[in-house]
């Protein structure tokens, strides 16, 4: 009878919570998994000590809080009111079925980019362990490593080498690898695109390169959503003037680090995919290229082969 009434206890405050704060945590549409049940869940299990993503949190069972936890979870949906990126409150992020540690230190994983990361794995399955059964991956601006752990945890076949200009982020797609069991498969370097394997060793040497580039345009900034202009960093999606600073230098240098029929596939912001598809198209190191539709129909992957002569 007593569970039955923390049971009762547990639902009444959900339910009063959820509607307290239905108008006041505003949702983003690049964060579809955040609505305001899986986020008052989410802050439930953050104040027992359990912390989840919004994801898993959504079916997972609820605890009877005690008077300091339920203070501790109402400030906790104060700061997520005010603006505070729930991943950040709870130090967790669902991406491709893996649960990531969160920080400051890189941009929080986006449902969007698990198109890119499916793309990726399909290319590994279906394209490249059929001629290389060992196959050598490279994931750039790797971030708290999403891209690099995922495809180390679906194709375990791979080796899989990530880096990050920010050393901090690095540091925490390391902590992600070890995390979710996987450094024995990944490494993860700080330094600047390329740079850290501009050595003789990494010369035409991965079979699959894969970029979640920033790619917003420096103009558009200010026209992004507050909560992630100012508590994400500004260096994960500021792509300079256009949109494509960093785009343009993983074009111009990948096949130098590329085997011969090696594939590319990256990520690229509305209404930039079909551009870049035509742009692949006249530029002889590439075959044509494909683009990965989301399900409005965008463009929001691109994958590309290597020229055997690339």
């Amino acid at each position: 009878m007593l569970e039955h009434n923390q049971s009762d206890d547990c639902s009444k405050l959900l339910r009063s919570l959820v509607q307290r704060y239905a108008s006041r945590i505003k949702l983003l549409p690049d964060k579809p998994e955040d609505s305001v049940e899986a986020t008052v869940r989410a802050l439930w299990l953050c104040a027992l000590g359990a912390p989840t993503s919004s994801v898993k949190a959504l079916n997972a069972p609820l605890a009877a809080l005690t008077t300091t936890q339920i203070d501790d979870l109402k400030e906790l949906l104060e700061r997520r009111a005010s603006g505070v990126p729930l991943a950040h409150l709870t130090r967790r992020q669902d991406f491709m079925g893996l649960e990531y540690k969160c920080s400051e230190a890189a941009l929080i994983p986006r449902k969007e980019t698990e198109i890119l990361a499916k793309a990726a794995c399909s290319l590994l399955i279906e394209k490249i362990l059929p001629v290389n059964q060992r196959p050598r991956v490279l994931d750039l601006c790797t971030g708290c490593g999403n891209l690099a752990c995922a495809v180390a945890n679906y194709v375990p076949e791979c080796a899989v080498f990530a880096a990050d200009l920010s050393p901090d982020a690095a540091r925490l797609a390391g902590e992600n690898a070890k995390h979710l069991g996987c450094d024995d498969r990944v490494q993860i370097f700080a330094g600047d695109l390329f740079g850290p394997f501009s050595s003789e060793q990494f010369a035409k040497s991965f079979d699959l390169i894969m970029c979640n580039p920033p790619y917003i345009s420096t103009g558009k900034l200010p026209q992004m959503a507050e909560e992630t202009i100012t508590h994400e960093p500004k260096m994960a999606f500021d792509a300079g003037p256009f949109g494509l600073s960093i785009l343009d230098r993983l074009l111009r240098d990948a096949p130098q680090y590329a085997t011969p029929g090696g594939w590319l596939a990256f990520e690229v912001g509305l209404g930039q995919g079909p551009g870049i598809i035509q742009r692949l198209s006249k530029d002889a190191r590439f075959k044509p290229a494909t683009g990965v539709l989301d399900d409005n129909k965008n463009v929001r992957a691109v994958t590309a082969q290597f020229s055997h002569n690339n």
